[in-house]
């Protein structure tokens, strides 16, 4: 039996799950960044319908901008449990 060290060139047997885990990172980060956009845009649009008065279309912008807000809480929950298992 062969003991593996830090000097050789092989890779440990969590290294494939630290990449994957990087990888997936990578696309949480992405897709952080694409909810957060479009809550930024959402927004916009219900703040200028509030300010002409057209309540009910200011209504629906807001509950997107909700749920657009429980996605994004979710998926930084995702990357910080991915991160912290993986760090």
């Amino acid at each position: 039996m062969r003991l593996v060290t830090a000097d050789d060139n092989f890779p440990l047997a969590g290294d494939a799950d630290h990449e994957q885990a990087s990888v997936w990172v990578e696309m949480l980060d992405r897709e952080i960044d694409e909810v957060s956009a479009a809550i930024e845009k959402t927004g916009q649009k219900a703040l200028a319908e509030h300010r002409v008065g057209a309540v009910d279309r200011a209504r629906r912008f807001d509950a997107e901008v909700e749920r657009l807000g429980a996605q994004l809480r979710e998926l930084h929950r995702m990357r910080r449990n991915l991160t912290h298992r993986f760090s």
